[in-house]
């Protein structure tokens, strides 16, 4: 069993006046299922004309929480989030093609469940999830954007990511093509870890030392806001959004562990922060 103290919060930031950001999450009261699939936590942030991004971003959360859950899914982690994730593109792409309104919407979309002594994260886009450990913050996603691709070439260094022009231009989305291509990822955690799932619009104007000393000071609602003031008063230009996860306790179980993996866990790139 593991116990979790999480909160989140969007603001739509100083210079916007619509947020096309969507957090969300489930912690199941039933313990069974709690047991079974653990909590899930989503971020995503949406882009389109119109109102079209925030549909996207809400659509693309719902889905991904309802079929995570859904009774009909797998009853093992790991191929109930590849399914949920599935579901959401097709949801959103679906959607997008029966309105000329939301024609070009789409959405990242970062999510993480944690259940025994492991998360499981699920990644399209350059919304990030980061792990704190020890007061060492640690990026556990790799963005879907153009100048990502240009970094992991090495023809642009790490720190021009933040300001380089192909920032804004994302590779692969939710909704915006019928395969859908997400990174999967399993992550031991243990107590006193934090997870930071974050929009773009706090990353980008909040460097990680900094996100670092927050999470290590604050507990998860206070960290939220102070992660949020911060961006703001850096008069960031986006929607800001975060969800902070702390894990109070787990108890690690190999037994249920393996039980609840199964086969499907080969996709999983298996990562052990020291």
């Amino acid at each position: 069993m593991i116990e979790l103290e999480a909160a989140g919060l969007s603001d739509p930031g100083p210079y916007r006046s619509n947020n096309e950001d969507t957090i969300g999450s489930l912690e199941p009261p039933d313990p069974a299922v709690r047991e079974r699939k653990g909590c899930l936590y989503a971020l995503a942030d949406g882009v389109g004309g119109h109102s079209a991004g925030e549909v996207a971003s809400a659509t693309a959360v719902a889905t991904l929480v309802e079929e995570y859950f859904s009774p009909s899914n797998h009853s093992r982690i790991e191929p109930a989030l590849r399914h949920a994730m599935q579901r959401a593109n097709l949801r959103v792409h679906d959607l997008s093609q029966r309105s000329v309104e939301l024609r070009s919407m789409a959405t990242t979309l970062t999510a993480v469940a944690l259940a025994g002594s492991q998360a499981y994260i699920a990644h399209v886009g350059d919304s990030r999830a980061y792990l704190w450990r020890d007061g060492t913050l640690t990026q556990l996603t790799s963005d879907h954007s153009e100048v990502a691709e240009l970094v992991r070439m090495r023809i642009v260094k790490p720190e021009r990511v933040r300001d380089h022009p192909g920032r804004n231009i994302l590779t692969r989305t939710i909704g915006s093509q019928l395969i859908l291509r997400p990174d999967f990822q399993r992550q031991t955690v243990r107590s006193g870890d934090k997870l930071l799932l974050c929009s773009d619009g706090l990353w980008s104007d909040v460097v990680e030392t900094e996100m670092a000393e927050i999470l290590a000071s604050c507990n998860p609602a206070e960290a939220c806001r102070a992660l949020i003031d911060r961006a703001i008063e850096r008069e960031c230009l986006d929607n800001v959004s975060v969800q902070v996860v702390k894990v109070v306790a787990v108890e690690m179980d190999p037994s249920q562990n393996a039980a609840r993996n199964g086969w499907f866990s080969g996709i999983f790139r298996r990562s052990s922060a020291t």
